[in-house]
């Protein structure tokens, strides 16, 4: 079986040819993948479409322990306190009262935590951005990217990385999208110092869930602006899970005042404001005071439809898929930067004796990052049956209670051991 730890191999000849690796996406899992590649041996290359700072485009995250031992072997280390520390998940009532707790200590972080070591400790002359990817091309002995602008690169192996809606996967697999999974998220924050003392004290040290029918939202404490985590300047969080399977409904949700349709992400600033009135008054109904408030003082809530993507292959010929490009679980998992990491790490292993047996090393690596992927989806599915699935009916899911849903949550079995003895994913029953 293959063990995914880095195989670190900076000791080789340093003048010894070094194999070629062309790295799509420079996000966070491209960099994990560059920099693993690299200390394993490879030249590795990363290309990125846009020229923005990615920095600004992430949102909150849990550190894991597998994180930061990816992180501090790449060389990017990250302090471990540097985000909220929760010792819970809490199960809030709607009048308030606590109904179940399930221990889970973690810490509440920030996106731009990651990446902005990660890029810091990756070579400027190896980062290239504003390279937009046109197709691949590939022969027996090499892989060569294709650029929008015509250039061609070639290298021995082509590492996408480029995210849900991937250009690389679109070309081998053009029939594999995202699907819907028949309901939508509503996210939002509220600055700590702007709410209620009664608020914070419901929140501090715990993630709080709070069910009605098909109704499932999460509130906590994040890093507020400039990812500060001092006391009185942290931010209060939460994310609502609501049913919408009709097209119709769906396409309304997405529509702005002008009629213009923005399919699956539409800015926030066009959310139409009956829509977020809709839902303040709707939390103030269900769920308990203290994280309706933070819902009803949003200021700009967010829209998401949630999605779900299962490759049926991750590598063709010279080319692997990683990342989103691969799988995409729902965000119930908490843990896609943590599987990224996971899956550049096995990436890097199997590839650590260079170009001499590509395919061999591949096959190691779709052997084992299909397998954990499929698991990882399949689980974020019964995580968000309690929303998609109508209850009452006669296939209702049998993990559907929330403290079920609680003590799962995060997907702990599957990111703290990608390959637990003896898993099996949970079965739908009738």
């Amino acid at each position: 079986m293959l063990d995914c730890r880095l195989v670190t191999t900076r000791d080789r000849d340093l003048a010894a040819h070094r194999p070629r690796a062309l790295v799509i996406g420079g996000s966070v899992g491209g960099l994990f993948a560059a920099s693993l590649l690299r200390a394993s041996g490879w030249d590795a290359t990363v290309f990125e479409r846009t020229s923005d700072d990615l920095a600004g485009r992430g949102a909150g995250l849990g550190i894991s322990q597998e994180l930061l031992d990816v992180m501090q072997r790449i060389g990017a280390p990250i302090d471990p306190t540097a985000g909220v520390p929760l010792q819970s998940y809490v199960w809030l009532d709607g009048d308030g009262t606590v109904r179940h707790e399930q221990p889970r200590p973690m810490i509440a972080s920030a996106w731009p935590r990651v990446y902005r070591p990660l890029r810091a400790a990756f070579p400027d002359e190896h980062y290239r951005t504003g390279w937009t990817l046109d197709r691949v091309e590939q022969d027996e002995r090499s892989v060569t990217a294709v650029f929008r602008d015509g250039t061609r690169i070639e290298g021995d192996l082509l590492v996408a990385s480029d995210g849900n809606l991937s250009t690389v996967r679109r070309q081998f697999m053009p029939d594999v999208e995202p699907r819907y999974a028949g309901y939508v998220a509503w996210r939002g924050v509220v600055e700590e110092r702007d709410m209620p003392e009664a608020v914070y004290e419901t929140v501090a040290g715990h993630i709080v869930f709070s069910f009605h029918e098909r109704e499932m939202m999460l509130t906590m404490l994040v890093p507020g602006a400039g990812d500060d985590v001092r006391a009185g300047r942290r931010r209060i969080y939460f994310i609502w899970y609501r049913p919408t399977e009709s097209e119709a409904a769906l396409a309304d949700l997405f529509t702005d005042a002008s009629g213009r349709h923005h399919g699956f992400a539409i800015p926030p600033p066009l959310i139409r404001p009956e829509f977020v009135r809709e839902i303040k008054a709707l939390a103030g109904e269900i769920f308990a005071p203290e994280v309706a408030a933070v819902v009803r003082a949003a200021p700009q809530p967010l829209l998401q439809a949630i999605s779900d993507l299962e490759s049926p292959r991750l590598v063709f010929g010279r080319v692997a898929l990683m990342g989103d490009a691969a799988f995409i679980a729902r965000p119930h998992v908490a843990g896609g930067i943590t599987k990224a990491a996971l899956d550049a790490d096995c990436l890097a292993s199997a590839l650590s004796g260079g170009a001499d047996d590509i395919a061999g090393a591949l096959a190691a690596y779709e052997g084992k990052r299909r397998d954990f992927g499929a698991k990882i989806v399949a689980h974020s599915r019964l995580l968000g049956s309690y929303v998609e699935q109508a209850p009452g009916t006669n296939g209702a899911v049998r993990y559907r209670e929330p403290a079920w849903i609680m003590r799962e949550y995060g997907a702990p079995h599957l990111l703290h051991d990608p390959d637990p003895a003896g898993f099996v994913a949970p079965v739908r029953s009738a």
